[in-house]
C-alpha cells in the first residue's frame, strides 16, 4: 500500500480535477501516463490504467490498478490536502 499527500490550491482543484488526479497519479505511481481514469466520489474510489515509456516504446500495463483518496481543507488558506492512497 503506497500513500502520499499534496497541497492543493481549491481554485485549482475545483477548475480541474481530473487533471490533477491524473498528475498525481503519475508522480506516485512512477509511470508515463495514466489511462481510463474513473473517479467515484461518493465513496472516495479510484480505479485507471498506467503506461510506461522504456526508451522510445510506450509499454501499456493491462492490470486496472485500484486505490482511495481523501480531500481534508486546511482551515484560514485557500489550499487542501489531497491523500492518495493505492
Amino acid at each position: 500500500m503506497v500513500s502520499k499527500s499534496f497541497i492543493i490550491k481549491r481554485i485549482d482543484f475545483e477548475k480541474k480535477p481530473i487533471t490533477i488526479f491524473q498528475h498525481k497519479l503519475r508522480l506516485l505511481m512512477k509511470c508515463y501516463t495514466i489511462r481510463e481514469l474513473q473517479l467515484d466520489e461518493i465513496t472516495q474510489n479510484l480505479k485507471f490504467k498506467k503506461s510506461y515509456k522504456i526508451g522510445s516504446l510506450k509499454m501499456d500495463d493491462p492490470k486496472q490498478t485500484e486505490g482511495r483518496y481523501e480531500i481534508e481543507d486546511i482551515k484560514d488558506s485557500g489550499n487542501i490536502i489531497l491523500r492518495l492512497i493505492i
